[in-house]
């Protein structure tokens, strides 16, 4: 997730930027990956002209941040005949979060140290509304462990703009939720995230991420103006019945890829919550 600025107005954005590095050899471009690496990015599904080698991993599309060994995993998914590539549309990934005949799975979150105390406030705020829809997963806080757990560091910028987050996947193929994502405290992210609101916004997003939910306009960005798409590939972009099929960049949605600075789901957003959970 990236702070910019578009047509005047502060936006949120999940947006990669190409990287320039050094070509090291005739095998590595000038995004800094091998052939090969790129090939494992592509085949997992992703924009392999748009992904960052970190010490971490890889930094795909802006915000989601992945292992070798989860990309690997990824790429051996193959497309579902619910698979639909459109403009605009609400979308979930292969993998999701595995729930009981029954009842509701409990997902546990954690906040680290390192944070303002509002994004505390924010934290169960988004998980309030989360399980307010009776869902089959729902979402509780602690203060050990945690299924998902949030962490503090300084993610900096990219593209000409401030990294706000960053998800560690989706959804894992025994069924559990991502492990997580990184929340940006440098000076230049609490500059937006400066209300329990926005710490909200931006949790409840990535959270989306961790659940199996790709961005709402994924294919064209619609919501950040002109520019390029993210790729579906293997890890998968299935469209959700009985949301739109077609949205404008001011469509509201709480995976759009840049946001209106809403704290709150859509009605199409319920749809897609209650129809996947």
């Amino acid at each position: 997730m990236k702070q910019t600025f578009i047509n005047a107005a502060l936006a949120l954005m999940l947006a990669g930027a190409f990287v320039s590095c050094k070509k090291t050899s005739n095998s590595v471009d000038s995004t800094g990956l091998s052939q090969e690496e790129k090939s494992l990015v592509a085949s997992a599904g992703f924009n392999s002209n748009w992904v960052e080698k970190t010490g971490a991993g890889y930094l795909i599309e802006g915000d989601i941040l992945l292992t070798k060994a989860q990309l690997t995993e990824m790429s051996g998914a193959t497309p579902t005949n619910n698979f639909i590539v459109g403009d605009e549309e609400h979308y979930h990934t292969y993998n999701m979060v595995s729930t009981p005949s029954t009842g509701a799975r409990v997902i546990t979150v954690r906040l680290t140290s390192g944070f303002p105390a509002y994004y505390s406030t924010g934290l169960d705020q988004a998980l309030a509304r989360y399980n307010s829809y009776g869902l089959k997963i729902t979402f509780q806080r602690v203060s050990t462990g945690g299924d998902i757990v949030i962490t503090a560091s300084n993610l900096g910028t990219s593209g000409g703009g401030c990294i706000l987050g960053q998800a560690s996947g989706f959804p894992t193929s025994s069924g559990n939720p991502s492990s997580g994502f990184t929340l940006s405290n440098s000076s230049c992210a609490t500059t937006y995230i400066s209300t329990a609101d926005k710490a909200d916004e931006v949790i409840a997003h990535e959270m989306g991420h961790c659940i199996g939910f790709r961005h709402t306009d994924y294919k064209k960005r619609a919501s950040c103006g002109p520019g390029p798409g993210e790729s579906a590939g293997s890890i998968g972009a299935v469209y959700i019945p009985g949301t739109p099929t077609n949205v404008s960049g001011s469509y509201n949605s709480w995976m759009m890829a840049c946001t209106n600075g809403s704290n709150s789901f859509g009605a199409d957003d319920v749809i897609a919550l209650q129809y996947v959970y």
